[in-house]
Parts: structure tokens; sequence; C-alpha cells
């Protein structure tokens, strides 16, 4: 079943939550010019972009990412994707284990886009996309945050959140169960102040 598309219902009373339990996400939202968080109602996409983005700059992602739609014929498409060769990897510059891992979720994409995602708990959720070669708690919170549209996803695997909260806080390096306190009060939106930690040091919206 198709995910979720454009802004997420709960967008804006997340941003009302966030200005008034935490002023410092607060005065980010306010200097952060829109467009908000945008689900793209296509969850093959979204796992195949984020698989693009493991463990690389975004603005390195970004470019092997149109590289990849290049090569799919300008849009996303699943199906040439099962076929690529180790030279096409090379010529976009993704790595052969990357390239396994776009191959193994191309070749399943019907199955993946028939699941009723909605329908299914966290832990569903994960149950379903962690047995896939590749596919790890980073990528899987990417899916959650850009294709499911949940609102309360913390990713304290994203050296960009960790940072973020470092900088927020004036010291480094905290310890999970510190990034986790101070991310207490942005319950139950707290993918709504992740997105706005990544907007403050990226012109263009972070998207998957």
């Amino acid at each position: 079943m198709p995910t979720p598309k454009g802004t997420p219902f709960w967008w804006e009373d997340a941003k009302q939550h966030l200005r008034h339990v935490d002023p410092e996400i607060g005065r980010i939202i306010d200097c952060v010019e829109e467009p908000s968080l945008i689900g793209e109602g296509d969850i093959v996409r979204t796992i195949c972009n984020a698989v693009v983005g493991q463990q690389i700059s975004a603005i390195a992602a970004d470019a092997i990412w149109k590289r990849l739609l290049d090569y799919c014929g300008g849009t996303f498409d699943a199906e040439p994707i099962r076929k690529i060769t180790e030279d096409d990897l090379k010529q976009i510059g993704i790595s052969r284990s990357k390239g396994r891992t776009l191959a193994g979720v191309a070749a399943i994409s019907e199955r993946l886009q028939n699941i009723e995602w909605s329908k299914m708990s966290s832990e569903e959720v994960v149950g379903e996309l962690l047995p896939l070669w590749g596919i790890g708690p980073w990528t899987i919170n990417m899916v959650r945050i850009f294709a499911l549209l949940d609102p309360d996803i913390l990713p304290v695997n994203d050296i960009g959140v960790v940072r973020c909260i470092e900088a927020i806080e004036g010291r480094a390096p905290l310890e999970l169960e510190e990034i986790e306190l101070r991310a207490e009060i942005w319950k139950p939106y707290r993918t709504c102040a992740v997105w706005y930690l990544w907007r403050q040091h990226d012109e263009s919206p972070v998207q998957y």
C-alpha cells in the first residue's frame, strides 16, 4: 500500500509543542524556512535513497542519488536497479555492498509496496526491514521518518543529530542516556525536532 505523501498532518501541532517545551528548538524552528518534512509516498524509493546515504555526507549522498536517478531514466524505478552491474555501480559511485542491498530491495519492491505499513507496530516495521541485507537501525529510522512519517523518532545513531544535541548542551561527547534524556521533552514529536536540527545546518531540506 502507498505510504503517506506530503506534509504530515501532525506537523503544525509538533512545531507548537516544541516551541512551548524547548526554547532552543523553538528558536531554530523560527529561523529555518519551510518546506516541512514531506513524504514521497514510495517506501522502496525511500529505502534505496537511505541506503545511498549510509555513512556519507548529505552532499555526497545527494550527488550519488541524482546519478542513480539518471541511471533509472530520470525518475526512481526499481526495475533497472534489480539488474545493476558492478560497472554501473562504479560509474554512479556506489559501493559493491550498497549495490547488493539496492538490488535486493529492488527485487522485492512489489512485496514491500503491498505491505500495509500504517497498520504495523514499530516492532513489526523493524522486524520486516532488519532482516534485509545491508539494512540496519539507521536506515530503518530514516524509513520511519521519511516514508512512514512516524512523529516520534530519535535516531541516536545519526551523527548529525548527536552533534547538534551536543552543541545545544554545550558539551561533548554525550552518553546515549544523556542524548535520550535531552530529547525527552520533545515527545511525542521527536521527529520534528530532529528535522529542524538537520535543517539548521543544511540549506536544502533533507529528503529520503
